[in-house]
């Protein structure tokens, strides 16, 4: 790990993008208040300078790279309501403009890009949990509802497969840890339950590997933090747990590497906030710990640049807002 330069205002549950040219965007996320402001990394020099405002401050949003190159950012809260407003960010001005409302105000979503590069906004909640999807269309500018998912989630995963298809995993319904699974086909726009993983959670996360497979790691079943992990074999729609991680973890992050690697850091085991890494190698499908962090952290983003190392920034280590960054350089 090398320290790298500092974000201008500290914040946690932010997100973050890979633009087409290399340069890393945040937008928004948290620090006693919620944020509108977003940054740019510029990946030559390796510094960071603010770039225009989002219209509205957000945080629990989604952050998406269109095929365009543009920057879609949706829902999320402003601390006060759940937000429908959506916006496009053009890296060309470094302005954000304001688009067509989504149908439905929502925080907690996952955001897809399907093959056709229309964008699925899934679940969520705006003082109930959604079961509702709908698709952005960037072409048109239009949202239109599509399927609703068989189960109402929030704090769930969604994953782009292989054969065009997206898995949705577990989260929260409001009365459960959910441990099942749907598929959503955008050829039909309707959603199929698959099979469940063999334990419920939320505040996991979903990595899809080079070869196909889904790679489901920690979150937490309600009676604590997991190092439980999970693949989904889409040929098979079937579920294995395989070796668990290291350290149980929740609000963590799941980054592949160029070489088909899975790095994890930081998170909450349920006492500590974590500092630690680990790599998950799909051809043995074994886990070793790599180097930790320097601070602990939750809540932060990774971005794997373009160069092969991965940017970790912000995020919170014990109610502390961090402003720091550093990035990992895998052997």
């Amino acid at each position: 790990w090398s320290n790298t330069s500092s974000i201008n205002i500290a914040r946690d549950s932010h997100t973050a993008s890979i633009l087409p040219n290399g340069n890393v965007l945040i937008a928004g996320g948290y620090n006693k208040s919620v944020l509108s402001s977003a940054e740019l990394y510029n990946l030559l020099r390796g510094t960071w300078t603010i770039t225009g405002n989002m219209n509205n401050a957000r945080f629990h949003h989604s952050e998406s790279i269109l095929t365009n190159g543009k920057v879609l950012v949706v829902g999320g809260s402003n601390d006060k309501h759940q937000l429908n407003s959506a916006e496009l960010y053009d890296s060309s001005t470094g302005a954000w403009i304001l688009i067509n409302n989504m149908n439905i105000a929502r925080e907690y979503h996952t955001a897809t890009i399907l093959a056709n590069g229309k964008v699925l906004i899934a679940g969520g909640y705006n003082g109930i949990i959604q079961p509702s999807t709908e698709l952005y269309d960037p072409l048109t500018g239009n949202w239109t509802f599509t399927g609703l998912m068989n189960t109402r989630r929030q704090y769930h995963t969604a994953s782009m497969l292989k054969n065009g298809k997206v898995l949705v995993t577990g989260g929260y319904d409001a009365m459960t840890i959910l441990n099942n699974a749907e598929l959503y086909d955008p050829s039909t726009g309707l959603w199929t339950i698959t099979n469940s993983m063999n334990n419920p959670r939320y505040f996991h996360r979903a990595s899809v590997l080079s070869n196909g497979k889904v790679l489901i790691t920690g979150g937490n079943d309600g009676e604590g933090q997991l190092k439980s992990v999970e693949l989904y074999d889409p040929s098979t729609e079937t579920w294995a747990l395989i070796n668990n991680m290291n350290t149980a973890r929740e609000y963590h992050t799941a980054t592949i590497l160029a070489d088909g690697r899975v790095l994890i850091t930081g998170g909450h085991n349920g006492t500590f906030y974590l500092n630690s890494a680990e790599l998950y190698d799909p051809s043995s499908k074994t886990w070793t710990i790599t180097y930790s962090m320097t601070i602990p952290r939750i809540r932060h983003t990774t971005s794997l640049l373009t160069n092969g190392k991965v940017l970790v920034i912000g995020g919170n280590n014990n109610d502390i807002y961090l402003n720091m960054t550093e990035a990992y350089q895998s052997s």
